[in-house]
């Protein structure tokens, strides 16, 4: 089962509230005493802001609340995940966000605590994204009832590299790997590192764009210059289809069906000595 992080995991549900007649010396001596760097602004009970600590240093300390110039409030559900909440924030250009529960306000989620949490995603080896950014957008793909493509890969005896030249070899190649296929991917594709000497690619297109695109980076990948002189290549799995009406079933359900019939057609392509194996997903029945 796909395990997509909520925001409700990580926001501070630890805040205070201002309202707009309170006094800018009170204000800031609040922020330091409880060292916070911001908070709702209410008006008769109303929210209608978020003030920062840079705008108190930028008002004089005689002025109240009203008269600081605070950020409309942008709220969240705490079932966001948090990649769509990252989305957000770089849409709005926030530097903090409010988070309400079951319709009241609950908590503040701001971009750094963002940030940290989600290197957590990262890999640290290749610094890319890891499985949960690829099925996160596969099923926000799905929803919006848009035609998806994955291409899985896989390094090709990597474990007889592994043995023979040693784990920083390896790691040296898996690294020069995703360098290639950051390199030469779409602008608007996703890339993840899936685990081990896997990679996956998705893309918002028909199968023969996600077919060609697998060729292509197989070739880059193959013709490289590695450590050593080491000969790297790649088999792939690529499921896709050509179609647009809406699909029945559950997003998440299906783009797990589509990520694990692209695994397979991978290993299938490795067992058969080719480059790659496709599938359609009309042919796979996938609702």
């Amino acid at each position: 089962m796909i395990n997509i992080e909520r925001v409700a995991n990580i926001y501070s549900k630890e805040f205070y509230v201002v309202d707009v007649l309170d006094g800018v010396t009170k204000v800031r001596a609040l922020f330091l005493d409880k060292d916070i760097s911001c908070c709702p602004v209410m008006n008769e009970g109303n929210l209608i802001g978020i003030i920062t600590y840079k705008d108190l240093l930028r008002t004089h300390p005689n002025r109240i609340i009203a008269d600081v110039a605070c950020e409309e409030p942008v709220i969240v559900s705490a079932e966001m995940s948090l990649w769509q909440a990252k989305e957000l924030f770089e849409e709005t250009k926030s530097d903090v966000i409010l988070v309400e529960e079951k319709g009241y306000l609950s908590g503040i989620l701001s971009r750094t605590l963002l940030e940290k949490n989600l290197g957590q995603h990262i890999d640290l080896l290749t610094g890319l994204y890891k499985s949960d950014y690829i099925y996160y957008h596969g099923v926000r793909l799905l929803k919006n009832q848009q035609e998806i493509c994955i291409v899985f890969f896989d390094v090709n005896n990597f474990g007889v590299i592994d043995k023979t030249y040693g784990h920083t070899v390896g790691d040296i190649i898996l690294t020069e790997v995703s360098k290639l296929l950051r390199a030469n991917i779409p602008s608007n594709a996703f890339l993840c590192r899936f685990g081990g000497d896997e990679f996956a690619v998705l893309l918002s297109a028909h199968l023969d764009e996600g077919t060609a695109l697998a060729y292509r980076l197989a070739d880059i990948i193959g013709r490289h210059r590695y450590v050593r002189g080491i000969e790297i290549s790649i088999s792939a799995g690529v499921i896709g289809g050509r179609r647009h009406e809406e699909r029945a079933s559950d997003p998440w359900n299906t783009m797990e069906q589509l990520m694990n019939i692209a695994s397979l057609r991978s290993t299938e392509a490795k067992k058969n000595k080719t480059t790659l194996s496709v599938a359609s997903i009309e042919d796979d029945e996938i609702a």
